[in-house]
């Protein structure tokens, strides 16, 4: 997401007055400083494969809405992609720029809206697209445009990225959001730091008074504990812009349908292991759904799905199951936490499993030494353990879904 701006006396004058370059989006406090891997490209290689989908080589890449700038200089700086982005925010894209210059990665990144972004005429064709956490919280126009943007500047075979809230998962607590904003709205706080205060406290004062929407919605009590331990910048920029649209999968489709684009699957790799998120009988009604978007919206209603992070390629074609192997095969893969951390379970949406030791143990155990391998190095090493290639394949997905490897 975008946001950060000092008006010389952000109390001298209303907020509805405020510069209109905001477009509604919250300025006058900063986005939290965070790195989210799916922007990486390197990671949609692993994910697609694993779903058997061709994967194209990146060259050049762009993220729209950087915010502080942290994931698009760290994947400059880390690889020999070049970097294209922008985000309309001058004092983020200050310190976006300062650190691109220390790195001399040399990232391009603008300080443009949206639409100034993408009318320019100077940029390359792009393998990778990616935008976190902006879909939802933009206007339909700005929408209109980036979906736009990706159908001409988007390589055929290239993949983009775009995480979104999603229905129906926030249908019950949506409401909760309307709340915030009349508490922010009524306060006399002169910047968003004060009014996501009061906006916390009216909502405070309302749950005390046991209001039947909160009984009839015990998510929405736990979710109004659990959103008050949150970092305020990140409040602010979540609940208090003017846009906010969560969607159905399938008006997602929709807009990506127009700009040319096929859903490949989730970048959030614990989504691809059935086992950990649905029952036996959810996966014998989605595997009876040949329609793949439909599949995905009877998924999000099984799982409730809040928030979604898929890929989205241009010209999607499927690898033959030899290919697919081959190529997985190929997969590098690295231990980032020490063994002796390792505890052998996952939680998955239908709750906490245990990981098959005669599996993991021999996995885990191959990758110790922290030197990488590729799967094929593994399978090799593990040979006498009677582990087959789609154990294996599974069970790196389940740890890199976990951030250990």
């Amino acid at each position: 997401m975008l946001g950060h701006h000092h008006s010389p006396n952000p109390q001298a004058r209303p907020e509805s007055d405020l510069d209109n370059w905001t477009e509604g989006y919250v300025s006058d406090i900063g986005y939290v400083f965070g790195y989210y891997p799916e922007l990486n490209p390197l990671r949609i290689r692993l994910a697609m494969l694993y779903q058997g989908v061709a994967v194209p080589a990146v060259g050049t890449a762009c993220e729209l809405g950087y915010g502080q700038g942290l994931s698009v200089n760290l994947h400059a700086a880390a690889s020999a992609v070049q970097w294209h982005g922008t985000d309309f925010n001058p004092a983020q894209a200050s310190l976006a720029r300062e650190l691109a210059d220390a790195s001399t990665a040399g990232a391009q990144l603008q300080e443009d809206a949206f639409a100034a972004f993408c009318a320019r005429d100077d940029l390359p064709a792009f393998d990778f697209i990616g935008l976190h956490g902006v879909w939802s919280w933009i206007s339909e126009d700005n929408r209109r445009l980036i979906a736009d943007f990706i159908r001409r500047k988007l390589r055929v075979g290239g993949v983009a990225y775009i995480s979104y809230n999603a229905l129906p998962g926030w249908a019950d607590v949506s409401p909760l959001r309307q709340l915030l904003i009349d508490g922010a709205a009524a306060s006399n706080a002169a910047n968003s730091a004060g009014r996501i205060e009061a906006a916390l406290e009216a909502a405070g004062a309302l749950a005390a008074v046991s209001p039947a929407y909160f009984n009839a919605n015990p998510e929405v009590a736990k979710r109004f504990d659990l959103i008050k331990s949150y970092s305020r910048n990140y409040l602010a920029h979540e609940y208090l812009n003017r846009d906010w649209q969560p969607m159905y999968f399938t008006d997602m489709a929709a807009a990506m349908s127009a700009a040319k684009l096929s859903h490949a699957c989730s970048a959030a790799y614990l989504d691809h292991i059935d086992a950990l998120n649905l029952s036996d009988a959810q996966q014998a009604l989605l595997n009876q759904t040949k329609d793949p978007v439909r599949r995905q919206l009877l998924r999000d209603f099984i799982v409730n799905q809040q928030f979604r992070r898929d890929y989205w390629v241009k010209g999607l074609r499927w690898m033959t199951p030899f290919d697919q192997s081959e190529a997985l095969r190929q997969q590098r893969v690295v231990m980032l936490v020490p063994r002796a951390d390792l505890a052998l379970v996952v939680t998955g949406v239908i709750g906490e499993a245990r990981l098959n030791e005669a599996v993991y143990v021999p996995l885990l155990d191959c990758l110790a030494d922290h030197v990488p391998k590729t799967l094929r190095q593994v399978e090799m090493a593990l040979a006498s353990h009677d582990i087959s290639f789609g154990q294996l394949a599974q069970a790196v997905m389940v740890l890199v879904g976990q951030g250990r490897l």
